[in-house]
């Protein structure tokens, strides 16, 4: 590539005209209330004159093309330039605005391939940098070879050279693995949930209906096992959205690491992503084993990852490995994230094993009187599952939790349905709350509230009931990394 080749002014394909419109559109949502006000004037001045209908047909054209100017405008104006220090870009349809971005503020370089972007052949590239009030260029529709050319001058990618570290630095899930983990899923329960409270609306509905009712043919077609076949079908038509929405998000799962040492994750079937993560930039991983996937071995890995994006709907939280087995799990988390899972964890004692147990009993039993009151018999002896439920959930807590405070490393191992074990680097914590209860107090027992930042928001983690003197060093060894840092 030479030097002339880098320095050619670049415009996006003329269908990001249609990006540019959506976000005309978007920044105008505040002045909408205006369309109604220039409808009503013409009304009054010549609605005896034109149809109610033209004039709104007409008002509507004119607001589409006006936005589909604006939108011509701007790309129009959008250039940009690609050099081995930075990217230059100009837009600005009245007033031209310039950026010059070094290379070394660049913090990712994050591609998606949307459903509109088969037709053209193109993809979208977003760039996000450190810092500043705007953190991110996006380049809609651009070429995969525009893509990988700007990759490697700017980031100096090389695809040749991706999974050179081994099979075991690297995951891609297969056919099978997205079959179990769409059943394992919470996909699969909250879909069988939806279809179930549906069909039992719907008995609600046509209870006492006279025409023939899904029901009926149901009996018809199943005979008297039509209630067992029902079910079974609505579980296996569960299983099949389950199974369709996992493919959609997940299909070619690809899980490895760039000759830079940043973590490249490609995934999605309609929406392709490729997702680039710098190790530096993770500030904590999440383990997550789900009552299904904890009884057959398996686990999801989330991180937290510094996100400078101002975009409101931006996940706290990145999908590193959506499922995996946990044997192996701690062996990727070390190879592509450096850190490590503390083998053994610290448990409570047993004299807080009443701090765990107590209140929720406690709940349950305030929440029984209601239900008996309230549920006609016999149903309302089933109320009586409510405080066993809750002794059974504290239990469960206290079962589950667990911590350790390495050199590098803080450990937390919590819940009660999910067990989900949190390993936060030290230097990463952004703030550290110890509680002490009077209750507490008297059994030399605290809890502690840590949190670490992701953009705007903050992923919180806390840990209850544990003895005094473990919750005082984990605060004594953060605020030490903290004045170190």
């Amino acid at each position: 590539m030479n030097k002339s080749d880098k320095l050619t002014i670049h415009r996006l394909h003329p269908i990001s005209i249609l990006y540019f419109m959506v976000a005309a559109i978007k920044e105008s949502l505040s002045f909408i209330w205006v369309f109604p006000l220039i409808v009503l004037f013409v009304h009054e001045k010549i609605g005896d004159q034109i149809s109610t209908w033209i004039i709104n047909v007409t008002a509507g054209s004119l607001i589409i093309f006006l936005l589909l100017v604006v939108a011509g405008l701007k790309w129009r104006a959008f250039t940009y330039q690609i050099q081995e220090k930075g990217i230059y870009i100009e837009t600005g349809v009245f007033v031209t605005k310039k950026r010059w971005v070094t290379s070394d503020r660049i913090q990712s370089l994050d591609s998606t391939v949307r459903v509109y972007d088969h037709l053209f052949s193109t993809r979208t590239l977003t760039i996000e940098l450190a810092g500043g009030k705007e953190s991110s260029i996006i380049l809609s529709c651009i070429s995969k070879e525009e893509e990988q050319r700007i990759r490697k001058v700017l980031y100096g990618y090389n695809k040749d050279k991706l999974g050179e570290s081994g099979e075991e630095s690297g995951l891609q899930l297969s056919n099978k693995d997205l079959i179990v983990h769409s059943l394992l899923s919470p996909k699969f329960g909250i879909v069988f949930t939806f279809l179930f409270l549906g069909l039992l609306k719907y008995w609600d509905i046509t209870k006492g209906d006279d025409r023939d009712t899904l029901f009926t043919y149901l009996a018809s077609w199943f005979g008297s096992n039509w209630i067992f076949t029902t079910v079974t079908l609505m579980i296996l038509l569960s299983f099949a959205l389950s199974l369709f929405l996992t493919y959609v998000s997940d299909y070619h799962f690809k899980l490895d690491k760039n000759e830079r040492g940043e973590i490249e994750i490609q995934q999605g079937l309609f929406e392709k992503k490729h997702r680039t993560i710098a190790q530096n930039r993770i500030q904590a991983i999440f383990i997550t084993e789900r009552p299904l996937q904890r009884l057959l071995g398996y686990a999801s890995i989330e991180a937290v990852v510094i996100q400078n994006s101002q975009d409101e709907q931006v996940k706290k939280t990145i999908s590193l490995i959506p499922f995996v087995k946990k044997e192996r799990a701690q062996s990727l988390i070390e190879v592509f994230t450096g850190y490590k899972r503390s083998d053994s964890l610290h448990t409570p004692s047993k004299k807080a094993r009443i701090s765990y147990v107590g209140p929720l009993f406690f709940i349950g039993c305030l929440l029984l009187i209601p239900l008996w009151i309230y549920i006609p018999d016999p149903y309302r002896y089933f109320s009586l599952i409510t405080p066993i439920l809750s002794l059974w959930l504290g239990w469960r807590e206290y079962r589950t939790t667990g911590w350790n405070q390495s050199e590098h490393f803080l450990t937390l191992q919590y819940g009660v349905f999910f067990r989900n074990t949190a390993i936060i680097k030290r230097g990463r914590i952004q703030w550290i709350v110890l509680r002490q209860t009077w209750l507490q107090e008297r059994k030399h027992l605290a809890s502690i509230n840590t949190a670490v930042t992701s953009g705007k928001e903050k992923v919180k983690v806390s840990l209850h009931h544990i003895p005094y003197e473990e919750a005082m060093h984990i605060y004594q060894c953060t605020l030490k990394k903290k004045e170190e840092a």
